[in-house]
């Protein structure tokens, strides 16, 4: 192993402990005081007992980063005591990680959304992508797949590639960091730190399940470390293989239907509103328009009120379909939890060079796949085809349009999402008298390839329904399942014909990070009259690409044109998909900074950092740093900090081009709601966005074992890439055409139904954040009965406020005073204060006590999350459906045993005891998957044995 003796900096016994500020970190500040004390003491006598640590928040070897800045430390004992076994688990533990957007359950997962076993990193809430994410203190590749995120693509890193059973510990720097480690490290850091100094060996078994559902999942972690060449070489490796069963939509009363007008968990005053109601008319009972017989439905015989017999007890019907009739899919075709599994491999090799040089490498591994299930897709309205009067199976003898189908008997499809990366990293490290370097080179590399089986061709579809022999057409009229309307078929077409609509549609997408750095530091540079001035510089430079690579019958190559009539439909040639083109981009960035830490006093120091980056395509930026941090005594500290932050678009952001989404918006213009489509761009003009960020806090220790933190934190962006929302352009129409005029991004056809809305990527107005962190820990030490730790973490969102762009501040004036035109009940989103609305609730928080004694151990855990609003409901004042606070407890036990089983642990465990399930919303599975969980009572069991 390689060591290095250097000068300490010097430290008061508060600012050593507030490395166990935040989250509970296991050990307490007297504990960190004495062992800090105990290096230094081994530092005089040994020069080879003192070990490189570098925790988050400074660059400079050995510097105390909590002392200035505001820094959640999780032990491997505290990531043990959460009960975490994913990534996701583990962040969500952690009051200051808002939303987490990108998850398995957010949507029901469309082609275009980030599929699989993929959860993001959001610290403050403040947006994916603000947040920086290092492991072992280099950057992580960005997961492939791109999600909308305020409707725009959105990237991240991705939080499952790790294993949790494979850390060491995780940082969480709660301050802006963009001038020490560049863009994305606006709202902080969190840096992975995994396992690298093993010396000997550890198995555990983890199983559990969840409460309710079919749901088990297993988790098998192994990890050995050693020397060998005369103790010059170190070798550490581990593994985890994790697996899952699905949890399906109908496993729970929330999820089980798209209709939850009376579920009596409804807030009070929306009881039977209708816009809880997301059934859909896109049903195998379809809808269609007849050249004189105007529109008509298929129903069963036995509703009456026929008008034509279509053969196997069904008729056509005048009208649309009516709401007992819509069709819901989660009763029996749709899975809310993806079944999952995943394997990851670490190694770690170090290799003395001499006594002042270093050898390290690290390679990581992880492969994982994904399996869901899916109702079949129905037409979007862009798919709206002809039906010729001599179609096999037409009885009305003229041209009929198909409005809405849901095609039942061709099956359900099913998704698979393979997710692969791996990491390469070599490099060298020493010291010359006080002076330390380091340089390093990083490959790595993130692919996804996205399966969806059994869709449907809709050029192939329009030729069997026009198939004017038996033997190749489809029956478009045969309905549904008269013994259960809203799902299900009773009766099917040929399988050979169904075989001949169907498709495997892939989406193959990677993302590269190629980096090398070269950085010194020394925590000696010089000395003036209040101490030892460190310092540390470093230049970087790093390669970032990205592809997406679409099916044919996706990207755009294969349009859909209208057979009997030659009309250009749509773009796509996938039933219920819209159309998204390739695209790839790639760039390089240069980078270079220096951080200087100066004492002013005994008692006081000041942190000083400048970066310039210079990126290939957007530009270049020069940001600073201020830290300050003053401790007039041992019980006190007071910190503060001002830091420059940038983050440049994302690459998916400046390179797609004619990007199709379909969404339900409702249209003021003809007072209806229906399928609209948006065409979304890039824009190579985007500019990185401007931010500054403030924090300030004080840290008392009145007592042993005691210490309470407050921090106070402000962020303001500005150039927020961002765009203007379809339905905030509806109103705006509406709004115009009132007037005499008509707004030039909605496209309408000559009966005014939208045909298209016009969007591109832009920097967007002013955005202000500010938030508390409030944090007590104690440790209760030598009592007759064990020790006691104790902690409280809580994060307040004070305000979170979105400067309307001027189209949304006009629009927000017209409704504010009773303008019809611009009705007040379909809300203007993504403007105005977003405290509270659809996620970033004002508190979260935990408290937990764990007790230690002998061979016992045990702990409980309440968490808590605040209420927020939903602003997709609301009554005819305007007013948002209201989601109740979640509050969950968790639990555990553990036993150490000794004589012929030492070594052995064992743990039993449940999270969210009380079974509760998440508040009801009026989202895809009925609850907020980026805030709350759908596991309820999760029991688990642990076996863990080191030799």
């Amino acid at each position: 192993m390689f060591y290095n003796r250097r000068p300490t900096l010097k430290r008061g016994y508060l600012t050593l402990c507030l490395c166990a500020a935040l989250t509970g970190l296991s050990s307490t500040p007297a504990a960190i005081a004495q062992q800090t004390e105990q290096q230094r003491d081994n530092a005089d006598n040994d020069p080879d007992d003192i070990e490189k640590i570098t925790v988050v928040g400074s660059n400079i070897r050995g510097a105390q980063a909590a002392g200035r800045l505001p820094v959640t430390l999780l032990s491997e004992e505290d990531i043990e005591n959460t009960g975490a076994i994913t990534g996701d688990d583990l962040l969500r533990s952690i009051p200051q990680v808002g939303d987490v957007s990108f998850n398995n359950e957010r949507s029901i997962g469309g082609v275009n959304d980030a599929r699989g076993d993929v959860a993001s990193i959001n610290l403050r809430g403040i947006g994916t992508g603000n947040t920086l994410t290092l492991l072992n203190g280099r950057r992580l590749v960005l997961h492939p797949g791109t999600q909308t995120e305020n409707f725009v693509p959105v990237t991240t890193v991705n939080s499952n590639t790790l294993p949790v059973a494979g850390l060491r510990r995780l940082e969480v720097l709660r301050d802006g960091a963009a001038a020490l480690y560049g863009t994305d490290a606006v709202a902080g850091v969190v840096n992975y730190v995994l396992k690298k100094d093993l010396n000997q060996s550890q198995l555990t078994v983890n199983a559990g399940d969840a409460s309710g559902t079919g749901m088990n999942q297993y988790l098998v972690n192994g990890s050995t470390g050693f020397y060998f060449n005369d103790n010059k070489s170190h070798l550490s490796l581990s593994a985890a293989y994790y697996t899952r069963d699905e949890i399906g939509a109908n496993e729970r009363p929330y999820s089980a239907s798209e209709d939850r007008r009376n579920n009596p968990r409804v807030p009070a005053g929306f009881s039977g509103d209708s816009q809880l109601d997301n059934r859909s008319l896109s049903s195998p009972w379809a809808i269609f328009d007849g050249d004189t017989i105007g529109r008509f439905h298929v129903r069963p015989e036995a509703m009456g009120d026929c008008f034509q017999t279509l053969g196997d007890g069904v008729c056509a019907a005048p009208g649309s379909l009516p709401d007992n009739m819509q069709y819901d899919a989660p009763q029996q075709d749709q899975s809310m939890t993806s079944a999952i599994d995943r394997f990851n491999l670490f190694g770690y090799y170090t290799q003395q060079l001499g006594s002042n040089m270093e050898l390290f490498a690290e390679a990581l591994y992880y492969q994982a796949n994904s399996k869901r299930r899916r109702e079949q897709n129905a037409n979007l309205t862009a798919q709206r085809f002809t039906i010729s009067p001599d179609a096999y199976y037409n009885p009305f003898g003229e041209t009929v349009t198909l409005r809405n189908i849901r095609p039942m008997d061709v099956g359900p499809r099913r998704i698979e999402v393979e997710d692969t990366s791996y990491r390469l990293l070599a490099g060298l490290r020493g010291y010359i008298d006080s002076w330390e370097w380091e340089s390093a080179l990083l490959y790595s590399r993130a692919d996804t390839l996205d399966t969806g089986y059994n869709r449907i061709r809709v050029s192939a579809l329009q030729q069997a329904i026009n198939a004017s022999d038996a033997a190749n057409a489809y029956n478009p009229f045969i309905g549904g399942d008269p013994n259960n309307l809203n799902s299900g078929t009773a009766v099917y077409n040929d399988a050979a014909v169904i075989a001949g609509l169907t498709a495997d549609i892939t989406r193959d997408s990677s993302t590269e990070l190629a980096l090398w750095d070269f950085k010194i530091s020394n925590p000696i540079l010089t000395s003036w009259y209040a101490g030892d001035i460190g310092l540390a510089a470093g230049i970087e430079y790093r390669y970032e690409s990205y592809a997406d690579d679409r099916h044919e019958l996706l990207d755009g190559s294969t349009p859909f044109y209208d057979q009997i009539t030659g009309e250009l439909l749509t773009d796509s040639d996938v039933l219920g998909s819209s159309a998204t083109p390739d695209s790839r981009g790639s760039r390089n960035v240069f980078s270079a900074y220096t951080e200087l830490l100066v004492p002013l006093m005994d008692d006081m120091d000041v942190q000083l950092a400048l970066r310039y980056e210079r990126f290939s395509d957007v530009g270049d930026v020069l940001k600073p740093k201020v830290a300050w941090s003053w401790a007039p005594s041992d019980i006190i500290q007071f910190r503060a900090s001002y830091s420059g932050g940038f983050r440049a678009p994302n690459l998916p952001q400046v390179v797609e081009q004619g990007v199709s989404r379909t969404n339900s918006r409702i249209d003021p213009v003809l007072d209806d709601s229906y399928s609209i489509t948006e065409v979304r761009g890039g824009n190579q003009q985007l500019e990185p966005e401007d931010d500054k960020i403030y924090s300030y806090g004080v840290a008392i220790a009145p007592l042993d074992n005691l210490l309470i933190s407050i921090d106070q934190w402000h962020i303001k962006q500005e150039g927020v890439v961002g765009i203007l929302n379809s339905q905030t352009h509806l109103l705006y129409d509406s709004l115009l055409r009132a007037q005499g005029s008509a707004n030039p991004a909605v496209v309408r056809d000559d009966d005014l139904e939208v045909i298209y809305v016009n969007n591109q990527y832009a920097n967007l107005d002013e955005r202000r954040i500010a938030g508390t962190d409030i944090s007590i820990s104690y440790r209760l030490n030598d009592t007759p009965i064990g020790q006691f730790d104790f902690a409280i973490n809580g994060a307040y969102l004070a305000k979170f406020e979105q400067t309307p762009d001027p189209i949304s501040a006009e629009v927000l004036a017209e409704q504010a005073a009773g303008n019809p035109a611009v009705p007040i009940d379909i809300t203007v989103v993504g403007a105005g204060d977003l405290r509270q609305m659809d996620g970033n609730p004002k508190w979260r928080a935990f408290s937990r006590l764990d007790w230690d004694y002998g061979n016992w151990g045990a702990g409980i855990r309440v968490n808590y999350v605040g209420d927020f609003y939903e602003t997709s409901v609301t009554d005819s004042d305007g007013n948002m459906m209201p989601i109740a606070s979640w509050t969950t407890t968790d639990a555990y036990l553990d036993y150490h045993f000794d004589d012929w089983l030492n070594g052995v642990k064992l743990r039993i465990g449940a999270r969210n005891i009380g079974n509760k399930a998440p508040p009801l919303a009026d989202e895809s599975f009925g609850y907020f998957s980026n805030v709350h969980s759908n596991l309820g009572r999760y029991t688990y069991a642990t076996l863990t044995w080191s030799f």
